[in-house]
């Protein structure tokens, strides 16, 4: 069956509204949903509807504009920048609505946006709108968490100067599409914590650390017991790590983990380090390079790990995991790592100013 309609050059945007479900479930009073809604919509019909098809959907919205034929990279980047623009004064526009609704109905609104952009040509049957580029600017907009953009960076090769500091540039891969895709993202989005299952560098150089701390004399190792979905080492103990960023030191790259995936601060005891490799199957070699580390503060805590994990184990308790419940080869690092660090800990530091010869008359 051949498919009627008329194929559009366009830029399609899909916006979402991060959080909406959850908070809409804890408000009793469904007006004020309705209320904020129409607000919220307002929003966009005020910014986008002069050039642009929207079509809301629930809490977010779809949003074409068709572009001519003949697109130049300089028609292209003024395309965006405006774009951005408008998402800029929505983001502004939309979290000052957020604390006028808080504050007249005495309910938190922690609501914020995320946004996917593309752009190509696709179908218009009548008002409606079909294609593959749709689809994946859906799910470019699912990826846009915490908040922020996800701009296609095949279909915007080279952005406008002023917005090159406040985008970066990942490879992703995104379910229900085969292989990996080159976007920019916003800060907020190129910060989070990403499982390599979701995020692929290239090449793929890993970063890790095994923590320790000190309380009352008493050495501990903080572990985290992998969630069973992740692809590699499902429901093994791990320390933590992950994917070394563009441009990172190993140091930084640490460092920036524990932050990401354990909500913690740790310093880095860079002089002490391993290095090891992981061969998964099918899959290119991954090597990396893992660091004894020490707690510096935050309470630990992870989504991606088995509960109770991540916890701190002592030594003692660490003996009594069978080593088949870590990552290969990992209880034996742990184990000399654990033995460095209390040596470590035990040595008194140097008074230089005491062995310091004296001045000769």
């Amino acid at each position: 069956m051949v498919m009627g309609g008329n194929d559009v050059n366009a830029m399609i945007i899909f916006v979402d509204a991060r959080g909406f479900t959850a908070w809409a479930e804890k408000v009793d009073n469904f007006s004020f949903i309705d209320a904020f809604s129409a607000k919220w919509y307002k929003l966009l019909e005020e910014t986008f509807k002069k050039e642009s098809s929207i079509k809301y959907l629930g809490d977010g919205a779809m949003i074409i504009q068709e572009i001519g034929e003949e697109t130049t990279e300089k028609t292209l980047k003024d395309l965006l920048s405006k774009t951005i623009t408008k998402i800029d004064k929505i983001d502004k526009s939309f979290s000052v609505l957020c604390k006028e609704f808080s504050v007249k109905k005495g309910s938190e609104i922690p609501l914020t946006l995320g946004w996917g952009i593309t752009k190509g040509t696709i179908k218009k049957l009548g008002s409606e709108y079909i294609g593959a580029e749709i689809n994946k600017s859906a799910r470019y907009c699912a990826i846009a968490r915490p908040f922020g953009i996800v701009i296609d960076a095949v279909d915007f090769q080279n952005l406008p100067p002023k917005l090159v500091p406040k985008f970066h540039k990942q490879k992703r891969k995104l379910q229900g599409i085969n292989g990996v895709l080159d976007v920019w993202v916003g800060k907020e989005i190129f910060t989070q914590f990403i499982t390599r299952e979701h995020l692929k560098q290239s090449p793929e150089v890993h970063v890790a650390g095994l923590c320790f701390k000190e309380d009352d004399g008493v050495f501990y190792i903080l572990l985290g017991k992998r969630n069973r979905d992740r692809k590699i080492f499902p429901s093994l103990y791990e320390g933590c790590g992950g994917q070394l960023a563009e441009n990172e030191l190993f140091v930084d790259g640490v460092k920036r983990h524990y932050k990401l995936e354990y909500g913690i601060d740790i310093s880095v005891f860079e002089k002490h380090h391993k290095f090891y490799y992981i061969q998964p199957s099918n899959e290119s070699l991954i090597q990396g390079i893992r660091f004894l580390c020490e707690h510096v503060k935050g309470d630990p805590k992870s989504e991606n790990h088995t509960p109770p994990t991540p916890q701190w184990f002592n030594k003692e308790d660490l003996i009594k995991i069978s080593e088949q419940e870590f990552i290969p080869g990992l209880k034996a690092d742990m184990l000399d790592f654990f033995e460095k660090y209390i040596q470590l800990k035990s040595e008194k530091p140097v008074n230089f100013q005491a062995v310091r010869p004296s001045a000769q008359a």
